[in-house]
């Protein structure tokens, strides 16, 4: 979980957990006919960003990296940015919000993605999910997205601007901005359908009465209150892009923007009904759990029981009295345990009437 800290109003403070040595500049710059590509460091992106700023083409700047805040004090100072909006970048415990500028649009939203040992990631499971501050800024002609590491859920996006499939590369940034948003909704649709089929799985061992692996469960929890933190305000959010009277966004992208909507919302659903799930199946197996140890309990008493009868004539049979009927009989003992035989089948016979075990 990421830790809330403390700063005062536009410190500019990276407060999230990831520890980059230098931040990744990605720029993606096209039109209908041609796209480019490149990477920048800290040091070497200002000056060919201002060229490619004030160019008719469309481009997505990509920034990986938030901790090395005086580059991300750089970037702003070039696009205009106010250090307030830079504080939020980089203070990952921010709300997902939308904020309309004269000069940008700026949004905030949390990454959900499954962690990928192959991008710095060793420690990491393949199958943890991972929560991570993303923010977006749409401007003319222009998508800025910072995010705190490598690894996201745009690999798609990239594609289809590098092979140009779909309509991205003939429309403008703020199609590109929608796309963007599809692939966040998208991701989380894919992996709500892997945490379905795990909990199908839960759900079939619980019927079976087999054993379910209870840190596995919590996993599943924990997983979807983080969806459902990133979903939640996402649907505000969405609600506000459509209804607002904005120029950043165009009527003919507002359609599409109602179909990541409708998205959403069957996100929400999905969280809702694997929650109950989840819930349900942890209710049963710790109702499981206190039934057999009830069952237990049960077969442990009735032994118990069994004894009492036994242990009361051993005593009184055991007692030193001179003169004791049958003590000297060569039959006292077959016939003592006869008795006791007698007396606990006929206890069994009664507790199997009873239904008591």
């Amino acid at each position: 979980m990421k830790r809330t800290k403390l700063n005062h109003p536009e410190s500019v403070i990276y407060t999230g957990d990831f520890n980059n040595d230098k931040t990744i500049i990605e720029v993606f710059s096209y039109n209908k006919e041609s796209i480019k590509f490149k990477t920048y460091g800290d040091a070497d992106f200002g000056s060919e960003i201002m060229v490619m700023k004030d160019s008719s083409n469309i481009k997505w700047i990509n920034i990986i990296g938030l901790n090395v805040v005086e580059t991300i004090i750089k970037i702003g100072e070039i696009f205009g940015f106010s250090l307030l909006v830079l504080e939020d970048i980089v203070q990952v415990s921010q709300r997902c919000k939308i904020e309309f500028t004269d000069n940008y649009l700026f949004s905030i939203f949390k990454m959900i993605y499954r962690a990928d040992p192959k991008v710095g990631r060793s420690d990491k499971n393949s199958d943890e999910v991972l929560h991570e501050h993303l923010s977006i800024l749409l401007l003319k002609n222009i998508v800025i997205t910072f995010q705190e590491n490598e690894g996201d859920v745009f690999d798609d996006v990239r594609r289809r601007l590098k092979e140009n499939v779909g309509k991205i590369r003939t429309r403008g940034a703020d199609y590109l901005y929608y796309v963007l948003l599809d692939a966040l909704v998208d991701n989380q649709l894919e992996i709500l359908a892997s945490i379905g089929d795990e909990v199908d799985e839960h759900e079939q061992l619980t019927v079976e009465a087999t054993k379910v692996a209870m840190d596995r469960l919590f996993k599943l929890r924990k997983q979807l209150l983080l969806i459902r933190a990133s979903v939640i305000p996402f649907k505000d959010i969405m609600v506000e892009l459509q209804s607002e009277e904005t120029d950043w966004i165009s009527s003919e992208v507002k359609v599409y923007l109602s179909d990541v909507s409708d998205h959403v919302n069957h996100v929400n659903d999905l969280v809702g009904l694997y929650r109950e799930m989840v819930n349900n199946i942890y209710e049963i197996n710790m109702l499981n759990t206190g039934n057999k140890l009830n069952h237990i309990m049960a077969v442990l008493t009735v032994f118990t029981a069994l004894f009492i009868p036994l242990n009361f004539m051993t005593g009184f049979y055991g007692m030193n009295f001179t003169h004791f009927p049958g003590m000297k009989d060569p039959n006292a003992i077959p016939i003592f345990l006869s008795i006791s035989f007698i007396i606990v089948i006929s206890m069994i016979v009664f507790f199997k009437k009873k239904k008591w075990f």
